[in-house]
């Protein structure tokens, strides 16, 4: 288990992490009492109709986290998502988009569930990356 509690500054995946996931709950209570005084981003591969909903989809699942309790929601950029998904070149950029961001928001961990599609732009960023059930409150 991974203590979170030392970062200043997290970025939170959305879809099976902070939206259905058996633990988002306890994350939602995390983020809301910020303790730490520590910043919260939402980075998510979610582009547009789907991006448009995040807030409709968190309340439909009970969450109280309101866009104030974080610094920004960021989603990958829709032409990227496409060419990842009909395996063009420039969909390559899509490994490296979530570590790029944190280092650009100066998130120091990315919680995501996707190790595989999030660990090359966090190795490359030099971003801690933890699996949402490796994460200790």
């Amino acid at each position: 288990m991974d203590d979170i509690t030392q970062f200043k500054s997290i970025g939170w995946d959305f879809d099976f992490v902070i939206y259905q996931n058996p633990r988002s709950a306890l994350f939602w209570d995390y983020i809301e009492r910020n303790e730490h005084s520590q910043r919260h981003y939402i980075i998510t591969f979610r582009t547009d109709r789907l991006f448009d909903r995040l807030w409709y989809d968190l309340e439909k699942a009970g969450c109280r986290l309101l866009p104030f309790h974080f610094r920004g929601v960021e989603g990958i950029p829709e032409q990227i998502f496409k060419a990842f998904e009909n395996g063009r070149p420039k969909g390559m950029e899509l490994l490296y988009w979530k570590g790029k961001m944190c280092k650009n928001l100066g998130c120091e961990v990315l919680v995501d569930d996707a190790e595989i599609y999030v660990w090359p732009g966090c190795a490359r960023h030099n971003i801690e990356w933890l699996h949402p059930d490796m994460v200790m409150l």
